[in-house]
């Protein structure tokens, strides 16, 4: 996983699968990496191919820990791969972040 920050954005990418397996390190990692002024975080799921609902859930600790952390922050979800979108799409998570492809 490779963790970037740029002005006011984290961007995540470099993520090969989420599962229960890694979501605890994957919240972790970005928690503890979360400056204070960042006001997005942007998680390129491009080269994602296997989300849970493990990995659906560390999703949703990161934003409360964000939220937490920072006040409002925006997560948003890039370039998920098709089993991915299904997996927000299935669990309706599509309505909590964003997604966008390029």
């Amino acid at each position: 996983m490779n963790i970037c920050q740029s002005g006011d954005t984290l961007s995540v990418s470099g993520l090969m699968q989420l599962g229960g397996a890694d979501s605890s390190s994957f919240k972790a990692t970005l928690c503890a990496a979360l400056p204070s002024e960042v006001r997005n975080i942007d998680i390129d799921l491009s080269q994602t191919g296997y989300v849970d609902c493990g990995g659906v859930g560390a999703l949703i600790a990161l934003k409360n820990c964000a939220d937490r952390r920072n006040g409002a922050v925006a997560i948003r979800l890039l370039n998920p791969t098709p089993p991915v979108r299904r997996m927000f799409k299935l669990t309706r998570m599509d309505r909590v972040f964003p997604i966008h492809r390029s």
